[in-house]
């Protein structure tokens, strides 16, 4: 069982590697090797799995999709912790 990330501000998110990744009729869809299977992600989800390319915080990657949709970070914080749990649930996510 993967364990839950930890989301203190010095904790960083980073895509695993070997995923791969392409644009298709608006949506970004994913394949993991390891994991064996397709994932698609539209919109924020979308815009955050691309910041995840270079190590990121909870706090940064609320930050930059408060500047991108125009909404407080405070506001999307509880969205992107859950994003990200879901993701490392996944283990499509490393913590460092």
């Amino acid at each position: 069982m993967t364990e839950q990330p930890d989301h203190s501000s010095a904790t960083t998110f980073v895509r695993r590697p070997g995923l791969h990744a392409v644009e298709m009729d608006g949506e970004l869809v994913m394949m993991g090797h390891e994991q064996g299977e397709y994932y698609g992600l539209k919109d924020v989800a979308a815009s955050l799995w691309e910041h995840l390319a270079e190590p990121r915080t909870a706090e940064e990657l609320c930050a930059l999709v408060a500047d991108e949709y125009d909404v407080t970070a405070d506001a999307c914080r509880a969205d992107v912790v859950a994003f990200l749990d879901e993701l490392a649930g996944k283990d499509l996510i490393e913590r460092r």
